[in-house]
């Protein structure tokens, strides 16, 4: 399904937002942050995306090596997700296949071109690429400050999120340097919440990172809206290899002690094919985690998260008394 055809889906299934001017905060990075901001286009009158920025491969890792910025790539992702114009969503997107732009998304070089432009300002040059893009919502990484994360692992500790996503049996995982700033404006963005989502994404190298940054954690444990943690479909080879989805649960909560979910969603339907053993969801072990515990079948046909299906969960978890959306 292309994504014209998931953003006409979408209308058909759940409209084009309630038109009640609420708001909801997705953090995370990655395919995973980007599925849930397409579905709560459709849940909500405006999205701001709260991102990563320990990311340390491929383009996104070079660029950092190379020019000291804040790495690009889940930005791009996420404004991409958030664009109703796919053609530029696509051109964002498009990644060199050789010379020396082999492996960069341009995506990436707008980014950190937009952000020389305005002095160094990545909120604004992200702003400025929203705009262009017509995104409904927002994009703001977690920190502006590049961070590194690092993990314990069952053979010691590794450095870079690249390393840790490849290490099997995760102890824990930090930030260097330890407690970077949080960005102001997603500081702001979760005060105002009706809704915060976590995941779905990788749990220690995208969703645990953003909650790493003290200011983060903080904003998500006194908001106003609930918090909602969007489970993961299956295990994720290396880095939650041999894990249960409680144990995903609570490898969250150890690293936010102050963070309280008050829903989870997981997927209850069709084994996801792909890498990685499925996770099943126990409603009665899950609800000592959360107060609320909604179960849907969540899948879409190319075994990702359905936007569609999963508009339709956190639309239930926002507005409990209603049956439909929009």
């Amino acid at each position: 399904m292309s994504a014209d055809d998931v953003s006409a889906t979408l209308a058909a299934r759940v409209g084009r937002g309630p038109g009640d001017g609420s708001r909801a905060v997705a953090i995370g990075g990655g395919h995973g942050l980007s599925r849930c901001l397409q579905a709560l286009t459709h849940v909500v009158d405006h999205v701001t995306a709260v991102v990563t920025t320990a990311d340390d491969g491929g383009s996104s890792g070079r660029l950092r090596e190379q020019l000291g910025v804040v790495p690009p790539g889940d930005l791009r992702m996420a404004l991409a997700s958030l664009s109703p114009r796919r053609d530029l969503a696509r051109l964002l997107q498009y990644r060199f296949r050789s010379g020396e732009l082999e492996g960069h998304s341009l995506g990436n070089l707008v980014i950190v071109a937009t952000t020389d432009l305005n002095g160094g300002d990545v909120v604004a040059a992200l702003d400025y690429v929203a705009a262009v893009l017509d995104a409904r919502g927002r994009v703001v990484p977690c920190t502006t400050r590049p961070v590194q994360l690092c993990a314990r692992v069952a053979e010691g500790e590794v450095a870079g999120q690249a390393a840790v996503a490849r290490s099997r049996r995760v102890r824990d995982v930090w930030l260097e340097p330890a407690d970077p700033p949080a960005t102001a404006d997603a500081v702001e963005a979760i005060a105002r919440a009706d809704l915060i989502v976590l995941g779905p994404g990788s749990l220690y190298t995208s969703i645990i990172p953003n909650l790493l940054v003290s200011g983060i954690a903080d904003a998500v444990a006194a908001a106003r809206g609930p918090t909602v943690l969007v489970a993961n479909l299956r295990e994720q080879p290396g880095e939650t290899e041999g894990l249960r989805l409680t144990d995903h649960v609570a490898a969250l909560l150890e690293h936010a002690p102050g963070v309280t979910l008050h829903a989870i969603v997981a997927h209850n339907g069709p084994a996801p094919g792909g890498d990685g053993r499925p996770l099943a969801a126990d409603p009665e072990a899950l609800s000592t985690f959360a107060s609320s515990v909604l179960l849907a079948d969540l899948l879409d046909p190319r075994g990702g998260h359905d936007p569609g299906k999963l508009a339709i969960a956190l639309g239930r978890v926002l507005r409990p008394g209603r049956a439909a959306l929009g």
